[in-house]
Parts: structure tokens; C-alpha cells; sequence
């Protein structure tokens, strides 16, 4: 009987220690699912919502080179002028960002925009367009970004699409400048923002979406003189299940400095920030 009892004991002990290494192993198991628990939640940004790092956003001029790459080829698209100010509209303070793109392959204007935003949560309030058609003359389009809606300016002179009415499920941001909107966003590793943006240009009747952008990770850019930048990576797939873009924000400034996009014939349309110009930096 005694001997049983030892055996019991024996048992009971190496039962007991098995348990404490089976949670001990068990421990960085599950602290690993809520991690990964934890990344695949995005963060919910909503219009109106105040954005963590809005005060990146400086008043300034960027200009990128867009070139599209199939294979061993290269051919420049455009090069995009976008200039950041904050000014007084109807007694209130607003974000101004306009737009002046220069056709490469035929020197002239094919658009120009001017868009106005509440600062500090980057809430659109208007957007006007004006491109340069190839047939001669110039478009012009207007909107208005409501809670529920967005419109066409109607007093707008010239603007085609005065009568533009598109009901909105939620408040949509503004798909034209989610370069600039990406940069105010709290960039950190395993951080997604799910954003609800909207282009009336190209998206026509379609409702507003949610799109997911998500930190991928964190790589190094070279530029010409051979310096390393530190980047935020970021992915999109655009609701397709496969990414479609991929950008590289300056860990330090945030300010994008390239952005890859494939295309549907494969090829790949790559964005990319320019050296400032002497103009851009008038002097004192």
C-alpha cells in the first residue's frame, strides 16, 4: 500500500510539473493570437473625427514624377504639383490644397483642382476641377461634400456637374488627396485605418466605401545622392483581396515619398517624390 501511495504521489507531481510546462509554453502561444488579434483590427476613422498627427501637414509645395514601368520600359506620365495652405474662407480657418498637373508627353495644363478642408480632421468641404480637354476648351467640376451627401456647386460658372447629387450611407473624405490623409494618420507597426473616401470623378453614382490601409512594415529608401530614409510601408488592396498600391511614408515627416500601384495590364505605375525647386522657397 505504501508503495502505491509513493507512486501516486510520483505521479501526481510530474502530472503537476507537465501542467506548469505545458502553460508555460502555452503562454507566448496566446499572447501571439492577441497580438495578431489586435493588428488585423483596424481603427474606424470617421469624418469629423480629429486626426493624430494633422499638424505634419505643412503648408508647402510637393511635386512628384508619375511613370508607368512594363518590363524593361519606362514612360513618364505627368508630373503633380501639390501645394498645402491654410487660409480664412467665410471667417473660418480652412486647409487648401491645389492641384497642377503637367502632361509630359504635350506641354500643357490637363488639370488644375482647388480643394478645402476643415483642419485637424481633414472633413472635405468642396472640391473644383478644372481639366484641360484635348479638343480644346476647358471642364469644369464642382462638388460639395455633405454628412449625407455630396452635390454639385451649384453657383459654380461653368460647372457641368451642378446637378450631381449622390446620397452618402456615412460622410465620405476625399479620394483625390489620400496621400495627404495617410500622412496624418498615427503610422506605427501593426496599425490599419479603415477610411470611408469618395471621388465623384471617377466613381460616378457608386456609394462611398471603406478602403483598409495597413502598415506593412518598415523599409529603407535610397534617393539619388545614395542616403537611406527610414519608411513606413503601407498596402491597400481597394476591396479586391490582393494588394493594389503600396506606399513609403518618411518615418520623421511622414510626407509620401513613393507609391507603386499595379495596373491591369501588369505594369506598374509608380509615384514619386521630386527635389524642391528655388521657386518654392521664395525668399525671405
Amino acid at each position: 500500500m505504501q508503495k502505491m501511495l509513493c507512486l501516486a504521489k510520483i505521479s501526481a507531481i510530474r502530472n503537476a510539473t507537465m501542467g506548469r510546462l505545458f502553460l508555460t509554453l502555452l503562454a507566448p502561444l496566446c499572447l501571439l493570437v492577441a497580438a495578431t488579434q489586435a493588428e488585423a483590427a483596424p481603427t474606424i476613422i470617421k469624418v469629423g473625427d480629429p486626426l493624430a498627427r494633422f499638424d505634419l501637414l505643412k503648408p508647402g509645395v510637393h511635386r512628384y514624377l508619375r511613370y508607368n514601368v512594363k518590363g524593361d520600359q519606362r514612360s513618364a506620365i505627368d508630373i503633380w504639383t501639390r501645394t498645402i495652405n491654410f487660409e480664412e474662407q467665410q471667417g473660418k480657418r480652412v486647409m487648401h490644397i491645389a492641384q497642377h498637373w503637367d502632361e509630359v508627353s504635350n506641354p500643357v495644363v490637363i488639370m488644375e483642382a482647388d480643394a478645402y478642408f476643415e483642419p485637424g480632421t481633414f472633413r472635405p468641404l468642396t472640391s473644383i476641377e478644372k481639366d484641360v480637354l484635348r479638343a480644346g476648351g476647358t471642364e469644369i467640376a464642382g462638388y460639395q461634400f455633405l454628412p449625407e451627401k455630396i452635390i454639385g456647386i451649384k453657383d459654380l460658372d461653368g460647372n457641368a456637374n451642378k446637378d450631381f447629387y449622390l446620397a452618402s450611407p456615412e460622410p465620405a473624405f476625399n479620394f483625390v488627396y489620400d496621400m495627404e490623409f495617410l500622412q496624418a494618420l498615427p503610422l506605427a507597426p501593426g496599425y490599419s485605418a479603415s477610411i470611408t473616401f469618395y471621388d465623384p470623378d471617377t466613381e460616378g453614382k457608386q456609394p462611398p466605401a471603406r478602403y483598409e490601409f495597413k502598415v506593412a512594415g518598415s523599409e529603407q529608401i535610397v534617393d539619388a545622392t545614395g542616403r537611406s530614409i527610414d519608411c513606413w510601408k503601407i498596402t491597400a488592396d481597394y476591396n479586391t483581396g490582393r494588394v493594389r498600391s503600396t506606399f513609403w511614408y518618411d518615418k520623421q515627416s511622414q510626407v509620401l515619398l513613393r507609391e507603386e500601384s499595379t495596373r491591369k495590364d501588369g505594369s506598374v505605375l509608380v509615384k514619386m517624390l521630386l527635389n524642391s525647386e528655388s521657386a518654392d522657397h521664395p525668399a525671405s
